[in-house]
């Protein structure tokens, strides 16, 4: 996904962030690259949907402890 991404396609991302700081510049980035925040996961991750064009640039983002697809882990 984040090498080959399908252009019209959207990656469901489970995703956590390291601390306050590093979660609004998550929520901005996300913003930025037209997705949305899903919803709230405990211990302080998040879901989000994003074009899989655009998994690459938020990968690149500090402060993330921890990026998985949510298909992988059920959620």
């Amino acid at each position: 996904m984040r090498d080959d991404p399908f252009d019209d396609e959207l990656a469901e991302l489970r995703i956590e962030p390291t601390d306050d700081e590093s979660r609004t510049n998550l929520d901005e980035r996300v913003s930025d690259l037209g997705g949305t925040v899903e919803r709230e996961l405990q211990f302080g991750g998040v879901v989000v949907s994003i074009p899989e064009s655009d998994v690459a640039s938020l990968c690149e983002l500090d402060g993330i402890e921890r990026i998985e697809t949510v298909d992988t882990l059920g959620y």
